[in-house]
Order: structure tokens, then C-alpha cells, then sequence
């Protein structure tokens, strides 16, 4: 008994009754899932979508790369590490690895002594296969007639190794996370003498459901997978991309040929085209689900070969693996370990989510942008006008001559020259090379069949590959933002702009959404062709990712920038501004104003205001912090215009502060009519001598609005006041006032001097005269003493 009081298998059968009643839901309930192909089984936990992620953060995988590096090993041109010079290839190029996992005369182990401890014969050659001449390449970069070459030579050389080994095995490894150490595009095909651990168990797998089912395994796989549309990604004529049942990785996929066929030299030609119509197709949604180069590995598995080839394979299927290891964002990986490694394979994801978000990328903007890009052809013609080809100042150039089948000889010259350029017999065909063009090889080429008929004309035009644009967005309410942008630098070639967004999300607690990401959706730019798109309906507190792409024929570079509303919110100015003189009072001004146009009229989210004024002619500014749509101003110069202006900000201090608004003039009120002067100070006026009055400031009854420039009036506009600062302090008097001032002083002198003659007179007649005699009798004397009286009492 348990310490519960519960017995094992009681526990167990009530675990089991209350998982009954819980109905079963792939998205919330773990459960395992069987691999028929490789005899394993997978933990399938998605309800760990949900936790905090506080791993590991790889570093971006946006980096510039060089197209061309002549110490790159891989780059035409360039001297390998066993001194071997690569040459100037134009398409792929197969070589030797200079550093095998296998070569072809390592000795045998001999018997083994003990059963633990037994070794065989490893055999083989490794090789490498460069896709493409420039290292700034992806195969989803690349045109679909390159990735067939590359196809062709897959087949290829699995025909010549499989002559002699029964395993050969081609795979990529792309993005440095993947372990690839250098960038430029390209695979490795290793052959060897005995088949690997995988490709047993695929075997062993294959051929024991043929045994008991009599079709193929990957076969009915397919046609189920077709008929439940579960885990679909792409399909064409001949190909079926889709999500494993079974998948481990987050965003595996299996890329199957609905015919049957057991190796890679046995595909059809129609069959191989649109097989790099797919590659490109399911590399480029790769490439769009995190707007990244997506990092991968990649593997063919076909029927074993070597000695056994004419054996019956009829149970393998051929097939492509897709191993990518990014899960939650182009910077979080899937690792392979703890439980993966000691007991079994276990993933976050289900298969049939990671195929929804595969199949809602057809909005894929790298596609168009591969498409625009014609530069990956030795013939560009996708851009301008017929006949106008594109290059790179400082790099070699070839020409075509259009109109005429490839590999057919013709001349060539320069338009008005008779000068012959290059001849028929040059082995390059319908082909002209310029070895470093530059701007002296601009202009219009002619070519000319053998029979001396003019084949066309070809213009060439040299510029520069685009660089990543300057990209900067703003919004001007909580609903919407936009993003505007430059280039760089100048190209001098013509130039597009791809643009689109996506909403940065974190995972909810209901479980709801998976992905951390939603989108990416076009950015529509405003108007068409403009250098700024908007986007419309945004969450305030939502993160976005910004994608502008610069496009020309050269190539394409891409700018990436996160921006969240909050942070990049400026409304625009205020609008309505007045400015209007307070009646009765020569010192205040009263400024109203009104929300900007942009800003929603029923805003959840209000403006804070900042008010600025001055005098007209002083450049000295001073602010106050309206509570409201209005403010009035108590310390204004009476007399004097003033400027005034007011800017907006989030009221919760979100984003930044607007421009200001336009200027508006105003000038404090000065009482009745049009004098600027009390009635005392013109009373004071007249008694001075005569002169004229100082000249008189209009009234500000009225508000005065800086008046915008209109070209058609034949008078100038008056001058900005921001623009004529007066040099002189600002000082509140004027001349009159201080005649005022003076002529007070000058009246308060005359009766201060009237009043000390009035009080000496006074004293003056009351002093004691000093002679003998009787004294006269004066206004003071009711004042005599009583004792003085005659007959008055001795009291």
C-alpha cells in the first residue's frame, strides 16, 4: 500500500478513469507518437510551449557577407589549403574535400579479439559541391534553373560514387548554428563502404512493410498524408512537402515524389525541374517563418548501391530530410539533450501546428524579392527595358546576345564602332565577358550571327549592389504607425523596396498561441512606389518587426527593426491655435487650441500640452504646462505682438513630444479704442512741451495669426519673428511711460515743496517777537492759560 492508502494498481486504474473522462487533445495532452521509417518513438509535449524561455540566445543570423572573398577557399579563384588554385567557375563546382571523414585506401582493423570489442573497414570519399560562384547566395536566393544544376549534379555523382560504394549520402549543413564554418553555399557527398546506422534502420523499416503491407512504405505515407491534409506544406506535380507524424525537430519536414522512384538518377527531367521549383519554394518559407536565413540540415536517402544495385529495391522509396533547429524565434534553438539523449526524442511542438505555420507563409516576400532579382543569372534581363543588362563596376560582366539560342558564336562590337570586340571563334558563344567593367563599358553592344544578321543589342548599365536602407517609424496616434526609409548609399542602378511586418507576441496562458510570432503581413507603402508604408489597426503594447527590403538587379539587402508602439508614439502638432487679447487687462493673453486631426476624436488616451511664448523680437522663449485645451498667459509685455506655440505628448509620457505647432501672434488688450495708454499719462502729455507722441502699437483686440506664404501676392510676407531676434535685453518701458514717470516726480516735488513753505509760514508767524511791550493778539489766543485770567479763581 502506498502511504496514501492507495495500492499501485488501484492508483493506476483511477489514473486511468479520470484520463478517459478528459477528452484527449493533441495541443494540451502529452502522448507519443511511432516513426515507422526509423523504428522509434517521439514524446510529443506541447503544452511546454507555454513556459518562460531564459535559455540560451543565439546571436543574430543576420550578417553581411562578401560576395566574393579571395581567401575564402570556396570562391572561384581562390588557393585551397592543400594548394590546389579553385577555378573561375559560373555555376557549381565539384571537389575533392581537402579534409575527408573517409578516404578510399585507409587499412583494415583486422579480427577482433573479444565481442565487445569489434571494428571493421570504413572506405569512402568525401566530396564537396559549391552551388553557386557568389558566397552572398542561398539556394532560395538562387534561380530555379540554378538549383537544377544543382540537381543534375546530385544525380550525378550519386551515379558515379554509387558505382563503386553502396551508401552515398549528400547533405548540406547551412547557418553557422548548424555547425557550418563558412558561408559560402555548398554541400558535402560522402560515399562509403558500408551503410550507415539510419540508413539501416530505413531499410530494415521499408522492407519488412512492403513484406507485409505489398506497397511501399513512404508511398502510402504520402497518399494518406494527401488524403488528411494535416501536415501539408507544399505540393506540385510530382513533389509533396509535409511535416512528419512522427517529426522531432520543430519544423522538420519530408519532401516525397509522388511517382516511384528508389535514387536520385532515376528522376525524369520534368521531374528534377520541379523539383528545384519546390526546393526554392519550401527554402523560402523557411527564410520568411522567422525572416531569417534559416538554418538547416538536409539529406537524400536512396536504395542502396555499390555491388547490390541490380538487387531488388522496390521498397525504398526516395527521399529528403529537413532538420531545422530553430523553435521559438530566429535567435532560440532546440537542443538535443537531457532526455533526448538518454532516453528518447521529445519536441514542443506538434507536427500539425508547425505545419500550419509553414502553410500560412504564402504571403512569402523573400520569394518575390528572389524574383526581382535577376542578378543570379549570367544573362539578367528581369529589369528596365528589353535589351538592358546590369552589372558591378569592378567585376567581370558577361553579355547575351538576345534573340539568339545559347551557345551559338557571334561578333561583337560596339554601337558606331566597326572595331571588332570579340569574335565567333572565342568559345564563349553568344556570350561577351568584360573582365572588370567599368564605367568605360557602359553603352550599347551590337552582336552578329555567322551570316552577318544582326542578332539585337545589348545597353549595359553598371551600379552597385544595394545596401541595407536606413529605416525609422513613428506613430501619430495608438492605432496605427508608419515607417519611412532610405538607402544607404546610392546604387545608380533602379531600385524596389519590398516591405512587410510582424507582430512579436508572447505565448498566452490558454495556450492559444504557439508561435511567438504572427504574420509577417505586407507593410502597403503609401502611396504606391513611395518610400513609406503604413500599418494599420496596431496594438499599443505590442512589439513589431519591421522588414525593408532593397532590391536591384544586383542582389538584394534586407533591414530589420523592431519597434514597439508605445515607444515610437509622436502625435502630430495641436491645430487651431488663437491667440486673443484679454479685455482689461494689459498683460495677458489668452491661447486655445484643439486636438490634432490624426488623434481619435473619443481618445482612451489623452494629450498633455506644453505652451511656449515670447515678444516678437526677442528670441528668449518661456513655457508653461497647460492643464487643458487652453491657458492663459498673466505676464505678457503690454504693448508688445507676441508668438506663441504648443506641442502634444502621451499623457503617460509614452514616445516623445510633437513638433511644434505653427506660430500665432497676439497682442495684450490696451483698453477702449485704439490708445495704448492710460488718460492720466496723455493729461501729463499735454502739460510737457510739444513734440510728437511715440509711435502707437496696434491694438490686440483681435487675434493676429502668422500669415502662411502665399506666391501670388505681390507683397513679401512679413518676416518669421523667430528669425529677427532683437540684440537689446528685454526692458518693459518706453519712452512715454517714462516721461509719465518723470513729470510725476516733478509734481510730487511742487507739492512736496508747497507743503514745507505752508509749515515754515506757520512757524514763522507763531514765534515770540523778543521786544518789550505788549504783544498783539493772534489766532492762538483763545489758547491762553486760565490761571492767566484775570479774577479766576486760586484753586
Amino acid at each position: 500500500m502506498s502511504r496514501s492508502g492507495v495500492g499501485p494498481e488501484q492508483h493506476r486504474q483511477g489514473s486511468e478513469a479520470d484520463a478517459t473522462a478528459t477528452p484527449f487533445q493533441a495541443r494540451e495532452h502529452q502522448h507519443i507518437r511511432y516513426n515507422p521509417l526509423q523504428d522509434e518513438w517521439v514524446l510529443v509535449s506541447a503544452h511546454r510551449m507555454k513556459r518562460p524561455w531564459q535559455g540560451q540566445v543565439e546571436p543574430s543570423l543576420l550578417k553581411t557577407v562578401p560576395r566574393h572573398d579571395p581567401h575564402n577557399p570556396l570562391c572561384p579563384g581562390a588557393t585551397r589549403a592543400n594548394g590546389e588554385v579553385n577555378p573561375h567557375y559560373d555555376s557549381t563546382f565539384l571537389f575533392d574535400n581537402d579534409f575527408p571523414a573517409l578516404q578510399p585506401d585507409a587499412p583494415n582493423p583486422g579480427p577482433s579479439d573479444h565481442p565487445l570489442f569489434q571494428a571493421e573497414a570504413a572506405r569512402g570519399v568525401c566530396k564537396v559541391l559549391c552551388f553557386h560562384p557568389w558566397s552572398d547566395v542561398t539556394l532560395p536566393l538562387m534561380s530555379v534553373p540554378e538549383i537544377r544544376a544543382v540537381v543534375d549534379v546530385w544525380a550525378s555523382v550519386t551515379e558515379d560514387l554509387g558505382g563503386q560504394y553502396p551508401w552515398v549520402q549528400i547533405f548540406e549543413n547551412k547557418g553557422a548554428m548548424m555547425g557550418c564554418s563558412n558561408p559560402h553555399p555548398h554541400c558535402q557527398v560522402w560515399a562509403s563502404s558500408f551503410l550507415p546506422d539510419i540508413a539501416q534502420r530505413e531499410e530494415r523499416c521499408q522492407r519488412a512493410y512492403q513484406s507485409q503491407h505489398g506497397e511501399p512504405l513512404l508511398m502510402e505515407y504520402g497518399r494518406q498524408e494527401l488524403l488528411r491534409k494535416e501536415r501539408l506544406v507544399l505540393t506540385s506535380e510530382h513533389w509533396l512537402v509535409l511535416v512528419p507524424f512522427w517529426a522531432v525537430w520543430p519544423f522538420q519536414t519530408l519532401l516525397l515524389p509522388r511517382r516511384h522512384v528508389r535514387r536520385l538518377p532515376e528522376l525524369t527531367p520534368a521531374e528534377r525541374d520541379d523539383l528545384a521549383f519546390i526546393m526554392k519554394k519550401l527554402l523560402t518559407k523557411y527564410d520568411n517563418l522567422f525572416e531569417t536565413s534559416f538554418p538547416y540540415t538536409m539529406g537524400w536517402h536512396g536504395a542502396p548501391m555499390g555491388s547490390e544495385a541490380g538487387a531488388n529495391w522496390d521498397h525504398w522509396q526516395l527521399h529528403a530530410h529537413y532538420y531545422p533547429p530553430l523553435l521559438r524565434s530566429s535567435t532560440v534553438r532546440k537542443f538535443m539533450v537531457g532526455y533526448e539523449m538518454l532516453a528518447q526524442a521529445q519536441r514542443d511542438l506538434t507536427p500539425e501546428q508547425m505545419s500550419s505555420s509553414c502553410t500560412g507563409l504564402s504571403r512569402v516576400l523573400v520569394a518575390v524579392a528572389t524574383a526581382l532579382v535577376s542578378a543570379a543569372s549570367s544573362c539578367p534581363q528581369a529589369w528596365g527595358p528589353p535589351g538592358v543588362q546590369y552589372g558591378q563596376s569592378g567585376r567581370s560582366m558577361t553579355l547575351c546576345c538576345p534573340g539568339v539560342t545559347a551557345g551559338v558564336p557571334v561578333s561583337w562590337f560596339r554601337d558606331g564602332e566597326t572595331r571588332l570586340l570579340q569574335g565567333p571563334d572565342s568559345g564563349l558563344g553568344h556570350e561577351l565577358v568584360l573582365a572588370l567593367a567599368d564605367s568605360t563599358d557602359e553603352g550599347t553592344y551590337i552582336c552578329r550571327t555567322l551570316d552577318g544578321a544582326l542578332g539585337g543589342m545589348v545597353t549595359l548599365q553598371l551600379g552597385y549592389p544595394p545596401a541595407r536602407p536606413v529605416v525609422s517609424c513613428r506613430a501619430a496616434d495608438y492605432e496605427n504607425f508608419s515607417c519611412t526609409w532610405s538607402p544607404s548609399q546610392v546604387s545608380g542602378l533602379p531600385t524596389r523596396y519590398l516591405t512587410s511586418y510582424r507582430k512579436k507576441t508572447v505565448p498566452g496562458a490558454d495556450g492559444q498561441r504557439v508561435s511567438p510570432s504572427t504574420g509577417p503581413w505586407p507593410c502597403p507603402q503609401d502611396p504606391p512606389g513611395a518610400t513609406r508604408c503604413v500599418v494599420h489597426g496596431a496594438e499599443f503594447w505590442s512589439q513589431y518587426r519591421i522588414n525593408v527590403t532593397e532590391v536591384n538587379p544586383l542582389g538584394a539587402s534586407t533591414r530589420l527593426l523592431d519597434v514597439s508602439l508605445q515607444s515610437i508614439l509622436r502625435p502630430d502638432p495641436p491645430q487651431g491655435l488663437r491667440v486673443e487679447s484679454v479685455p482689461g487687462y494689459p498683460r495677458r493673453l489668452r491661447a486655445s487650441w484643439m486636438y490634432p486631426a490624426s488623434w481619435p476624436r473619443q481618445p482612451h488616451f489623452l494629450l498633455k500640452f506644453r505652451l511656449q511664448y515670447r515678444p516678437v523680437q526677442h528670441p528668449a522663449w518661456s513655457m508653461v504646462e497647460p492643464a487643458g485645451l487652453e491657458e492663459v498667459i498673466t505676464d505678457a509685455v503690454a504693448g508688445l505682438p507676441h508668438a506663441v506655440r504648443v506641442s502634444a505628448r502621451d499623457f503617460l509620457d509614452a514616445g516623445t513630444w510633437s513638433a511644434w505647432s505653427p506660430e500665432a501672434w497676439g497682442t495684450p488688450s490696451t483698453g477702449p479704442g485704439l490708445c495704448p495708454y492710460p488718460a492720466w499719462i496723455i493729461l501729463v502729455r499735454s502739460c510737457l512741451p510739444s513734440g510728437p507722441l511715440p509711435k502707437e502699437i496696434p491694438a490686440g483686440g483681435k487675434p493676429y495669426t502668422q500669415p502662411k506664404e502665399n506666391p501670388q501676392m505681390d507683397s513679401p510676407a512679413p518676416p518669421r519673428p523667430s528669425l529677427l531676434p532683437d540684440p537689446r535685453p528685454l526692458d518693459h518701458r518706453d519712452p512715454l511711460e517714462q516721461m509719465a514717470v518723470l513729470a510725476s516726480l516733478g509734481i510730487f516735488s511742487c507739492l512736496g515743496l508747497a507743503a514745507g513753505a505752508l509749515a515754515l509760514g506757520l512757524w514763522l508767524r507763531l514765534k515770540p517777537d523778543g521786544k518789550d511791550g505788549p504783544q498783539k493778539p493772534g489766532f492762538l489766543a483763545p489758547m491762553i492759560p486760565v490761571d492767566k485770567l484775570p479774577g479766576a479763581p486760586n484753586l
